[in-house]
């Protein structure tokens, strides 16, 4: 007949369900080589990356240190202006267990907008890779000391109690710094020891701030702080 089709046995027509079978064809995973390899892959760019890291967020905890000091650094010449150009110092009677060093802080802080008793939420005076220092309310939760404290027979005097502008050499007078400046070892990278040309950061009396080596004359148990640096390092304590 004209129009029918004759259907020959055994002749499957191909459909829409034989295309979906096809297409739903499922394939093998991954054998136990080929993780391990991806595994060792990322292993290794782990391994490549992690140094990279370590060092960004070193370097981020210097980039905040310099930041705070350069501002506790303004409070402190906001300070002397306010005072007669006198840098801070410690009242009489003491009123504070660690002298000026920590106590300058309850001094300068209303210049950063901050009131009442020493907090360690007060981040500005807290150095992020100080671990230490931050915790102790002693040291005013302060990571750093001011250049200048009450000083006993034979240590240098420093700037405690000065006139800011009669300071001759600014551009090398510490004014403010990280405490191992002052008493050894440093915080990039922390080191707790004492040890030649160990960094710190300290900021000068001419409002600048920079990562500083620190000369330690060898002998056990001596604080920098306590003897002038020779030649070729870029601070002093006196100001002279």
């Amino acid at each position: 007949m004209i129009g029918y089709a004759a259907t020959v046995p055994g002749n499957r027509q191909r459909g829409p369900a034989s295309t979906r079978r096809r297409g739903c064809r499922r394939h093998p995973g991954f054998t136990l080589v080929e993780l391990l390899v991806v595994i060792a892959v990322i292993a290794i760019v782990a391994a490549l990356l992690l140094p990279a890291l370590g060092g960004a967020k070193a370097n981020g905890k210097l980039t905040t240190c310099l930041n705070n000091l350069r501002q506790v650094n303004l409070a402190i010449r906001l300070y002397a202006d306010d005072n007669a150009d006198s840098l801070p110092v410690l009242p009489d009677p003491n009123p504070y267990p660690n002298g000026v060093g920590a106590y300058y802080k309850q001094l300068v802080k209303g210049y950063l907008a901050l009131r009442g008793p020493a907090s360690p939420t007060e981040k500005v005076f807290i150095c992020p890779a100080d671990r230490i220092l931050q915790t102790q309310i002693g040291h005013a939760f302060t990571s750093y000391t001011f250049n200048g404290y009450e000083v006993g027979a034979g240590a240098i005097a420093r700037i405690t109690g000065k006139k800011l502008s009669a300071i001759k050499n600014t551009n090398k007078a510490v004014l403010i710094g990280e405490w191992p400046a002052f008493f050894g070892g440093s915080w990039h990278p922390v080191i707790r020891s004492d040890y030649s040309n160990a960094k710190n950061v300290l900021s000068f009396v001419d409002g600048h701030s920079g990562l500083t080596k620190i000369y330690w004359d060898g002998v056990s148990d001596s604080s920098p702080c306590n003897y002038e640096p020779p030649l070729g390092y870029d601070y002093n304590w006196d100001g002279e």
